[in-house]
C-alpha cells in the first residue's frame, strides 16, 4: 500500500513539472505568395537589390562570356546588360564582390580596392578608392553592398569594406580581433569594430579552428545606424551602433535543427564531410525587413548517406544549393519571433523587399525551361 502511494505522489509531482516547466513558445509565421514574374534567360539571374522608386531590380548573370549585371523592371523585363570587367575603358580589372543601388538610384559596385558608380544605363559617371586592411575578392557570386550614412548628408556615405558571407579574421595580425571594417568615404577614415570576443561562441571554439569559423553575415538598419551580426557557426545575433561602434545587444538564436551549437567544446571531429565537401550546418544569410525586423537563412546539416545518394544522382549537388535544407527566422530587433519556416518548394532567396515580403528564385531541378520564374511571398502571423 505505501509503495502504491508514493508512486500516486510520484505521478502527482511528474505532472505538475511537466505542466509548469516553462517552454520556449513562438508565434506562428508563415510564408504567403504574393505575387510571381518572369525572365527570358536561359541563366538564372542572381536578383541582390531592389530600387522601389523606379521598381527596378539589380542583379548579375553568370555566363560563359563573364559576369553581366543586370537592371529588370517590374515585369521581368532585361532592360539593359553589360560586362564591365575587362580590358577597356570604365571597365575594372578586378572583379566586383558586391552591389547595390545608391539613395540616388545609380548603381554601385565594388572591388576589394575600389567603388565604382555607373548610372540605370551602366554608363560609367565615376570610381574611388578606399582603405581596407583586407584584400577580399568574391569570383563566383556577389554579395549586398551594405551602406549607411553618419548623418543627414550624402557626403556622410560609409560602408562595410568586407562583404556578408565572407571570412578576413587573421588571428595574430593586428587589430585581427575585429570582424567588421568600415570606411567612411568624407573623412577617407577606416574604423574596426565587432571584436571576435564579443561573441558567446568564441570559448566554445577549439581554437585552431577560429581562423575558419569566422565568416561573417549581416545586415544594416541604415535609418537607426544599427548592425546586425552573425557567423557561419553561432547561437546569437549581435546588435551594434555604427556611429559608436559599440556593442548594444544580443540576440539569442534557437535554431531548429543546429546539434552543434549544444556542444560545451566544438572541435574539428564535429563537422561532417564528404572528403573536402562540408555536410555542416551554417548560418546563411540576414535580410532586414519592415519595422526593425530581420530574417535569418540557414542552412541544416545533411547526414552523410543522403549526401552520397544525392551525388549519385547528381555530381553537382550540395545541400548549401538545395533549399529543402534552408530554413528561415523571424527576429525583432530584440527576440526571436518564429520557429524554423520552411522556404518555397525549388525556392531560393534572393533579396528582400518593403512589405515584410521576400523574393525568391524558383527553379525545378526536373523541368527545363526557357525562362526564370521569381516568386515574392509575404511574412504573414498566423497565431499570436
Amino acid at each position: 500500500m505505501n509503495n502504491i502511494r508514493i508512486i500516486k505522489i510520484l505521478i502527482i509531482i511528474s505532472t505538475f513539472v511537466f505542466f509548469t516547466v516553462p517552454t520556449l513558445v513562438y508565434s506562428q509565421y508563415k510564408l504567403e505568395k504574393v505575387s510571381e514574374f518572369e525572365i527570358n534567360s536561359l541563366y538564372p539571374v542572381e536578383i541582390v537589390d531592389f530600387y522601389p522608386k523606379d521598381f527596378l531590380y539589380l542583379g548579375y548573370i553568370i555566363t560563359s562570356a563573364g559576369k553581366r549585371i543586370v537592371l529588370i523592371n517590374y515585369q521581368g523585363d532585361i532592360i539593359i546588360d553589360k560586362i564591365l570587367v575587362g580590358e577597356g575603358p570604365n571597365r575594372s580589372s578586378a572583379p566586383f564582390s558586391s552591389m547595390s543601388f545608391s539613395p540616388e538610384g545609380n548603381i554601385l559596385l565594388q572591388t576589394s580596392s575600389q567603388i565604382y558608380r555607373f548610372d540605370q544605363k551602366l554608363n560609367f559617371i565615376n570610381k574611388f578608392s578606399y582603405l581596407s586592411s583586407t584584400t577580399i575578392q568574391i569570383y563566383g557570386r556577389m554579395e549586398f553592398l551594405s551602406f549607411f550614412h553618419f548623418n543627414e548628408s550624402l557626403s556622410s556615405f560609409s560602408f562595410i569594406t568586407n562583404p556578408s558571407d565572407t571570412n578576413s579574421f587573421r588571428p595574430g595580425s593586428e587589430n585581427s580581433m575585429d570582424l567588421i571594417e568600415i570606411y567612411q568615404v568624407d573623412k577617407n577614415k577606416l574604423f574596426k569594430m565587432a571584436d571576435v570576443k564579443d561573441r558567446i561562441m568564441y570559448n566554445k571554439f577549439e581554437k585552431s579552428l577560429l581562423a575558419d569559423l569566422y565568416f561573417i553575415t549581416y545586415t544594416i538598419d541604415p535609418k537607426n545606424k544599427q548592425l546586425y551580426l552573425t557567423t557561419k557557426i553561432d547561437s546569437e545575433i549581435i546588435v551594434y551602433d555604427l556611429i559608436l561602434h559599440k556593442f548594444e545587444s544580443r540576440i539569442k538564436i534557437k535554431h531548429g535543427d543546429f546539434e552543434m551549437l549544444n556542444k560545451n567544446l566544438i572541435t574539428k571531429s564535429d563537422f561532417p564531410s564528404y572528403g573536402r565537401v562540408s555536410l555542416g550546418p551554417k548560418n546563411h544569410k540576414l535580410l532586414l525587413l519592415d519595422g526593425g525586423k530581420i530574417v535569418l537563412d540557414y542552412i541544416r546539416e545533411i547526414p552523410y548517406g543522403t549526401y552520397e545518394k544525392k551525388i549519385s544522382e547528381d555530381p553537382t549537388y550540395h545541400h548549401f544549393q538545395d533549399p529543402s535544407y534552408h530554413r528561415l527566422i523571424l527576429f525583432d530587433s530584440a527576440k526571436q519571433l518564429s520557429g524554423d519556416i520552411a522556404l518555397p518548394k525549388n525556392g531560393k532567396l534572393m533579396t528582400s523587399l518593403a512589405g515584410d515580403r521576400l523574393l525568391f528564385q524558383i527553379i525545378d531541378p526536373d523541368v527545363e525551361e526557357d525562362f526564370i520564374l521569381y516568386s515574392i511571398y509575404k511574412v504573414v502571423a498566423t497565431i499570436k
